[in-house]
């Protein structure tokens, strides 16, 4: 749970930022992540690619959170710097962001504080501290619960702190695959890509296009997938519907024959190969193949970043021509120098 605390409203007349002080009150911490990347692109841009997101399919999720936090975050704000640092790893459980927390620690208008101890007629008193602070306004960001009150009991199965949804959509059980729960889903990631996919292969099955499989298999998969969720994220409520979002795509994807076969684009379109892998994850790889695909998506997936640079620069973007070398050279410095 987090707390935002205000403090007294300073100078007068419109301001953007109205708070004289904010207290941030969390128990555990959170990794921040900015929005502006490295070379000043778009961090999604730089993370959210196919080859890094599979090392979590063979490398333990700690050591590539390590790798992230060192290489990645760190360098935009040492995440020890903060008052209350996370108790987490960076992969293992929701970042927050924000491209202006830094700067606001550094300031002063930020300041972290431990949970609350309890209100005082004027305040709070943090644990710790041994005056209470005053305050203006207090906001108590608990979350929220996601219901289904329009569901008759005993269609959404809960058991063991499991949702027992197929691929985070189907209740195993119903004799009939008609109902689908939609967008239902924990991304590490953007969430929109993987709705649309949903939509697609839900679209199949109604059509008797594409069918489920039974319901012992499902059940497998369902078990499975929380299993391994709550290695990562703790047994925490909802942790079966937590996913890697170019992972869960994938999946979703091989459902109705729209996954591209990389092994044989690699011989047939080697161009296509290294920009699907080592590009930034974009949905048009999906119209590639399988019902509705696009004869345009080639050419979008190979002009992405044209499109990315394109309201800073109003031109393509230029080809990086640095060598292997430089960029190992690079990725060692950023590792092993404080």
């Amino acid at each position: 749970m987090g707390v935002l605390v205000w403090g007294c409203r300073g100078g007068k007349g419109p301001r953007k930022n109205v708070a004289q002080k904010v207290y941030l009150s969390t128990r555990s911490g959170a990794h921040v992540i900015k929005r502006v990347g490295h070379h000043g692109l778009p961090y999604d841009i730089i993370v959210i690619r196919p080859y890094l997101y599979q090392l979590l399919d063979y490398i333990p999720y700690q050591s590539l959170s390590w790798l992230f936090e060192s290489v990645y975050l760190d360098l935009q704000f040492d995440q020890k710097m903060y008052a209350i640092k996370p108790d987490h790893w960076a992969l293992g459980k929701d970042p927050v962001l924000n491209d202006h927390f830094d700067s606001k620690l550094l300031s002063g208008s930020i300041v972290q504080k431990p949970k609350i101890q309890y209100f005082t007629e004027n305040g709070v008193l943090f644990e710790g501290d041994e005056a209470a602070t005053e305050c203006d306004v207090v906001i108590m960001a608990t979350g929220y619960t996601w219901e289904f009150p329009f569901l008759e009991e005993g269609i959404l199965v809960t058991e063991k702190g499991r949702i027992n949804l197929y691929k985070c959509m189907f209740p195993p059980h119903l004799p009939h695959g008609t109902l689908a729960i939609m967008g239902f889903l924990l991304p590490f990631g953007p969430i929109f890509p993987a709705g649309e996919l949903q939509a697609r292969w839900v679209t199949q099955i109604l059509a008797k296009k594409c069918k489920l499989p039974s319901e012992e298999i499902m059940m497998r998969d369902i078990e499975k997938r929380h299993t391994t969720n709550v290695l990562r994220y703790g047994p925490i409520e909802k942790a079966t519907v937590r996913i890697d979002i170019i992972q869960y795509c994938d999946e979703l994807a091989s459902q109705f024959g729209a996954k591209p076969n990389l092994l044989k684009m690699l011989f047939t379109d080697p161009k296509l190969f290294l920009r699907i892998l080592f590009g930034p994850s974009v949905s048009y790889q999906y119209r590639l193949q399988g019902p509705h695909p696009w004869e345009g998506a080639r050419e979008a997936i190979m002009t992405t970043m044209d499109r990315v640079v394109w309201p800073m620069t109003k031109r393509k973007a230029e080809e990086r021509h640095d060598s292997f070398l430089k960029r190992l050279i690079r990725t060692l410095l950023l590792l092993f120098v404080p």
